[in-house]
């Protein structure tokens, strides 16, 4: 019998990790401070004075999974998609005319840092996520203090259990410092949307095109097979903000998002990303931790430098 159950849990475990999405292969409780201790800030305490290892963090206010881990340019698909439209292809073009047609935004960015072109979009699309919170990119930063702010958000009560991602990359090919690098990438960035299915159904089959009509019935009929992203991190700061609290952004590329997910398993082989799910009672704890350990990285201060320094010259050690 227990060969038979090993048996069905291996079985188990390799459906789990092809079907995975939002991460749950890897997702790690931690319910005590203990464990926050062990698995989560002693890594980072010893990361920190090397470097050696690259491990990325991530805040979430709420674990919950209308929130998956979506670049924030796809979170809404009535911004991308029209009402008749069954699918549209996300490429470096289509980023250039989304920007132009957000009012003067697309006309004062280039008054103030020159053309934009399919080859030159790195800090077009860095500057609308900072500022628009609308890229093709995800928050991550390399510092522990920085991500539990933006999941603690200063509150001083808890409602749900917050979200923490760590994502540590060990072969570098899709990680980078460099802005031609990075310019390639988003070159290159390549996303299909598809509508929702129910109002795919509502389209008039007379008013797709024959070619959109197979996507769409490749769709229905369940064959669209790739949905897994490839990733890449881009650690190139674009202003002080973004230096101070040391982001990077992840991208997202090469896949298909059908609803709000996608598989993970591509960007699994590259990525060691874990999704911890923090209790909401150690919450105060973790407070406290950034207000003794780093308060310049208080909530309140991620946005306002100046103030951050003050509280970092005034700390009495």
């Amino acid at each position: 019998m227990d060969g038979k159950r090993k048996i069905f849990n291996d079985i188990g475990r390799k459906i789990e990790d092809e079907l995975d999405f939002d991460f749950r292969v890897n997702e790690i409780k931690i319910s005590s401070m203990e464990e926050f201790y062990k698995f989560i800030k002693k890594p980072f305490d010893l990361d920190f004075p090397n470097k050696d290892r690259k491990i990325f963090y991530r805040g979430e206010r709420i674990n919950d999974l209308s929130r998956p881990l979506v670049p924030t340019l796809l979170r809404d698909k009535q911004k991308i998609l029209r009402a008749d439209e069954p699918v549209a292809d996300i490429n470096s073009e289509f980023l250039i005319d989304y920007y132009k047609n957000m009012g003067e935004f697309y006309n004062i960015f280039q008054r103030v840092f020159g053309n934009v072109t399919k080859y030159r979009l790195y800090e077009l699309c860095a500057f609308a996520q900072h500022y628009l919170d609308i890229s093709p990119f995800i928050d991550f930063t390399k510092s522990l203090y920085v991500a539990l702010s933006f999941a603690l958000k200063g509150r001083q009560s808890f409602d749900s259990d917050i979200v923490l991602y760590t994502a540590e990359i060990a072969d570098t090919d899709n990680y980078t410092k460099d802005i031609v690098t990075a310019e390639c990438w988003l070159n290159m960035y390549n996303v299909t949307v598809y509508n929702s299915p129910q109002k795919i159904k509502s389209i008039k089959k007379t008013e797709l095109a024959p070619a959109v009509l197979r996507r769409v019935k490749n769709l229905m009929d369940g064959n669209v097979i790739e949905t897994s992203p490839q990733a890449r991190l881009i650690d190139i700061p674009t202003n002080d903000f973004t230096k101070y609290q040391q982001g990077v952004f992840l991208l997202l590329t090469d896949f298909s998002l059908i609803h709000k997910s996608y598989l993970t398993k591509n960007i699994r082989k590259e990525f060691l990303i874990k999704k911890y799910i923090i209790n909401r009672r150690i919450c105060p704890e973790l407070l406290d931790i950034i207000k003794t350990e780093a308060p310049w990285y208080e909530y309140e201060c991620l946005f306002d430098i100046k103030a951050a320094m003050r509280r970092a010259a005034n700390r009495v050690k």
